[in-house]
């Protein structure tokens, strides 16, 4: 299998415990004022949604050439992150909370899983932040 289809796999068995989103966003949210403030009067349910779905399309952008159109909804992530003043240190934080969360509720979970995720999601993390 490769890392892509290796992360794809994992993010299923995480979106399958129904508590997964819930604690990536409590530990997001509990780990500075600065990330929390970013969410007041957020669904975090409806929230949860759209994550997971921008999880895929970095995978799927990961795996494409530049012009693909994975990257051009890269770009509408990337604006509205900007409106709303995220900044390129709030991602590592991202990073670290959501694989907190992963560990947690991947029951296959392993380094090299962890490796498919930090490979899978870096291109698209080093996108947002060189436009942010």
């Amino acid at each position: 299998m490769n890392r892509a289809d290796a992360f794809r796999t994992s993010l299923k068995r995480c979106l399958a415990t129904p508590d997964f989103m819930k604690d990536f966003y409590a530990r997001f949210m509990g780990s500075s004022e600065e990330i929390r403030a970013k969410f007041v009067n957020t669904d975090l349910e409806r929230q949860g949604r759209i994550l997971a779905d921008s999880l895929l399309l970095m995978a799927t952008a990961a795996q494409s050439a530049p012009e693909a159109i994975a990257w051009r909804e890269m770009k509408h992530i990337t604006l509205r992150h900007r409106e709303l003043g995220i900044t390129g240190p709030m991602y590592d934080v991202w990073l670290e909370c959501l694989m907190a969360a992963v560990t947690a509720h991947d029951p296959e979970f392993s380094p090299e899983i962890a490796t498919a995720w930090h490979e899978t999601l870096r291109p698209g993390i080093e996108f947002m932040r060189a436009r942010t």
